[in-house]
């Protein structure tokens, strides 16, 4: 099942994402968006980060975090990464990127099926916008993993987020905490 954010809700998802923000940056509700502690290098200093998460920056500018506290799941992991401004991108390329995306998963790992459970998004072309598809992807062993994959596009450029958790709910709220911070850094340097 498919939906999308008509054109006049795209200002209510932004003050949602902008409230929540404050939100999790006052430390209101169960989220933290306080930074981590600084890495040894400044280098290796994560553009948005989540305190209880340990971070490593993997190949292709790839931001990795793992979960490191109980209420993010065990075993939970979230990524981001960063594109050039200027990204374009449908709701509609997203939604077939996504089906290919399954197909290459499947045929990785041998008896894994990946079920997509929704992809919704704004059928616009003006920023911000945010197209999320939600995962179920069921491992060869039975173990059930769930994934967030979102592609965001803001006025200095775009990022795509993926939260994966054993539960929907822990990707799901993983996903929150991140894509906020991620959203803010690709809205304009003012206002």
């Amino acid at each position: 099942m498919t939906s999308a954010v008509p054109v006049g809700s795209r200002q209510l998802l932004l003050r949602s994402v902008l409230l929540l923000a404050l939100l999790m940056l006052s430390g209101i509700g169960g989220a933290s968006a306080q930074p981590v502690p600084a890495p040894q290098s400044a280098a290796l200093r994560p553009p948005v980060a989540v305190k209880g998460w340990r971070y490593e920056l993997r190949p292709n500018d790839v931001h990795m975090f793992l979960c490191e506290k109980p209420e993010c799941g065990a075993q939970s992991r979230v990524s981001y990464r960063y594109y050039s401004p200027g990204t374009a991108m449908t709701l509609e390329k997203f939604r077939d990127e996504q089906t290919q995306i399954v197909k290459v998963l499947e045929q990785r790992t041998p008896g894994q099926k990946i079920s997509i459970l929704g992809i919704e998004g704004d059928r616009g072309t003006s920023v911000p916008r945010m197209f999320k598809a939600r995962r179920l992807m069921v491992k060869p062993d039975g173990t059930n993993e769930y994934q967030v994959s979102g592609m965001l596009f803001g006025a200095r450029g775009a990022a795509s987020v993926i939260s994966s958790s054993a539960t929907e709910k822990s990707s799901n709220d993983n996903f929150a905490q991140f894509v906020v911070g991620v959203m803010l850094t690709l809205a304009p340097a003012s206002r």
